[in-house]
């Protein structure tokens, strides 16, 4: 057996103990304890029961978007009880994994990545409902993509993750008109104004650079006959619902919270390299 240094034994004591609380974060084995909390806190103070904060659970979603969505459609209802996301990955985290996995619903996965959708396909190639499309959703083909690819013309709920070009996805989608939709946002921009990030064709590049604030997802939404309802503790999900449906069901639009940043409820946080400045545009 070859001698390990002193210093290298400390190098890797130091590497477990300061990755291990972030890895645990990231895979959300601590997070899913705070949302239990969260809703018990949230009854003991009584709460208004239109906020859906309360209702936040994590199962097989990035954080609390699992107890969100099933808050919501009931009470809106579920309608044909579809889905459609992209942007999903291998499947093992997603916002309709567990509609798919656990309830069995009918609807349909899309993932650009080939090695990601391929682990994704060999997840659902026996599960009756559930198909799985390699194929990366742009502006200018989304609308004839979907139904295509079966998407429900009214899904129960349609998931938008694509780390950045959102915000066109949804402007451009008229084919699918789903009761929630669930789209990211940069919480690190000011909810107030309106910016997006220029369409990319090469996706995100990992920095805080990337997709669009609320304040222009909610404008874009009113045009499309959409209300915001609830953004989740995180800070990374905006939810939806269609106008037709909302009623008085949640909060009054100036009450719904606007959550800044919080990335795996560990204020983790993404930086901007050095070079030029670039801009957001104004829709």
């Amino acid at each position: 057996m070859r001698h390990t240094s002193g210093a290298v034994i400390a190098r890797l004591r130091h590497f477990l103990s300061s990755s291990s609380g972030a890895a645990i974060n990231a895979s959300g084995v601590r997070t899913r304890g705070i949302y239990s909390a969260v809703g018990e806190l949230a009854r003991r103070y009584e709460i208004s029961p239109l906020d859906l904060t309360p209702f936040e659970l994590k199962a097989f979603s990035q954080n609390g978007e699992d107890g969100v969505i099933q808050e919501v459609l009931h009470r809106i209802g579920c309608g044909s009880r579809t889905f459609a996301e992209f942007g999903v990955g291998t499947g093992v985290e997603g916002n309709c994994v567990f509609l798919a996995h656990v309830l069995g619903w009918h609807g349909v996965f899309l993932e650009g990545d080939a090695g990601a959708h391929a682990r994704l396909a060999r997840r659902y190639e026996h599960v009756a409902g559930v198909s799985t499309v390699n194929a990366y959703v742009r502006p200018d083909t989304i609308d004839e993509l979907l139904p295509r690819c079966g998407v429900d013309p009214e899904p129960a709920v349609l998931s938008i993750d694509v780390d950045g070009n959102d915000y066109h996805l949804w402007e451009r989608l008229e084919s699918v008109r789903p009761r929630l939709l669930v789209i990211e946002y940069n919480a690190a921009l000011d909810p107030r104004a309106e910016q997006v990030q220029p369409y990319s064709p090469a996706g995100p590049d990992g920095t805080a650079f990337f997709g669009a604030s609320l304040g222009a997802l909610e404008a874009l939404g009113r045009r499309k006959g959409y209300r915001l309802v609830h953004t989740e503790l995180a800070g990374v999900n905006a939810f939806f619902v269609r106008e037709d449906l909302a009623g008085d069901a949640f909060l009054a639009l100036d009450e719904v919270p606007r959550r800044p940043a919080n990335y795996y409820l560990d204020d983790v946080t993404m930086h901007t390299p050095a070079g030029p400045r670039r801009s957001y545009i104004t829709p």
